[in-house]
């Protein structure tokens, strides 16, 4: 009877487990194109605990294959902007092969703050006006084993064919569980 208690315990706090970082934005650094994306986004500071993402991107053009995307992860341990490039990132794949392999895991994240986001696995992606209403970083996007300190995200998409592409940029923190 004790057994079947503590095996059930066990299986109750597995599934209850809580994320053991926290992460917010701290600044929108660039959004660099040749027509392809204009960005007019910015983190507001909401309080000493939140910080949103605010604005809007315009998609000008429509993503397909024929553009390859990759995300690249840096990483400044003491966050003093010295980063390190970090080994968790998606390889250069083609709009269409993230859109269906990708997207999925971030989509139910984003689409709450983004509602003009295309869904995943609907590929090309048409050109679009995004507007970001006060989107907030969730920890449960990051794997758990994500070391704190200062990150950033670079995005790139690129048209080898016509030299087209965008980049992205973006600074968030990651604190442990509990710091605020």
């Amino acid at each position: 009877m004790v057994a079947k208690h503590l095996i059930l315990f066990l299986l109750v706090a597995s599934v209850a487990t809580v994320a053991s970082i926290q992460v917010m934005f701290e600044q929108f650094k660039q959004c660099t194109s040749n027509g392809v994306l204009d960005c007019n986004l910015r983190v507001r500071k909401v309080n000493r605990t939140l910080a949103t993402l605010y604005g809007n991107a315009t998609l000008n053009v429509d993503l397909g294959d024929d553009f390859v995307t990759s995300i690249n992860l840096y990483r400044s341990m003491l966050g003093n902007n010295q980063y390190n490039h970090y080994p968790m990132k998606v390889s250069p794949t083609g709009i269409c092969k993230f859109m269906k392999e990708h997207w999925g895991d971030y989509y139910a994240f984003i689409v709450v703050y983004v509602p003009q986001m295309e869904k995943p696995g609907v590929c090309p992606i048409t050109a679009r006006q995004l507007q970001f209403n006060d989107m907030v970083l969730d920890e449960r996007m990051f794997p758990q084993f994500v070391p704190t300190g200062l990150w950033k995200l670079v995005m790139r998409a690129d048209n080898g064919q016509t030299g087209q592409y965008f980049q992205l940029e973006v600074i968030f923190r990651v604190y442990p569980d509990g710091h605020f």
